[in-house]
């Protein structure tokens, strides 16, 4: 009877080892989710951001102007009219965000708004980048990843350091700023006026399913 009771131990002991490498080898057929979504033959980053899933670079694609003539400012993206931002193609699945996903994005990280506006919250250094600020770097947290690329008047080069201003689909544009006192940033939402010669850069956010 013993040596049955220690032949019946060696096989689980083996059945048991067995059972474990297959659940290794399950483990290394799991594919990992893109990071990255393709739109007009550039490649970009995207992060889930609570219940959204946004690009985490600027748009550079067809037409817009660049920081300067050099590009020196690669992770500024591009910048766009109004009219050049309704003739982007979009991949399936994706959008040109509205003024309501852009509060939902800012809500997610502890910002608060009194109606469009958000005024001096540390909240919102979770949004922004962590250089190229002129006084107030942010943490990133999020991962959105906003840089002070400002924007631009018809083809003059823009102004960096304290701004980090996106179009929305609903004419508006939503606008990161430093604060006066320096300490922390706002964030502010324009309207858009008609025939406005100012450009902005651009951002893309996945389609709630």
């Amino acid at each position: 009877m013993k040596t049955n009771y220690v032949s019946f131990k060696v096989l689980a002991i083996v059945f048991l080892g067995l059972l474990l490498s297959c659940k290794k080898d399950d483990k290394k057929e799991v594919t990992p989710q893109a990071q990255f979504v393709e739109i007009n033959g550039e490649q970009y980053p995207i992060v889930t951001i609570g219940n959204q899933t946004w690009t985490a670079g600027n748009y550079k694609g067809p037409g817009g102007i660049p920081y300067d003539n050099l590009n020196s400012r690669p992770e500024y993206g591009k910048y766009y009219s109004f009219e050049e931002l309704q003739n982007i193609t979009i991949p399936v699945g994706w959008k040109i965000p509205t003024t309501e996903d852009f509060i939902e994005l800012a809500e997610s990280q502890g910002v608060v708004f009194s109606g469009q506006n958000a005024i001096k919250q540390d909240a919102i250094k979770n949004l922004v980048s962590q250089t190229r600020w002129l006084n107030i770097n942010g943490n990133n947290k999020s991962g959105f990843n906003a840089y002070p690329g400002g924007y631009a008047i018809s083809v003059e080069s823009p102004i960096e350091g304290d701004i980090s201003e996106f179009w929305t689909n609903d004419t508006a544009t939503v606008s990161i700023q430093e604060s006066a006192d320096l300490k922390n940033h706002n964030i502010r939402i324009y309207e858009y006026l008609e025939n406005d010669a100012s450009r902005f850069n651009i951002r893309f956010i996945k389609k709630n399913k």
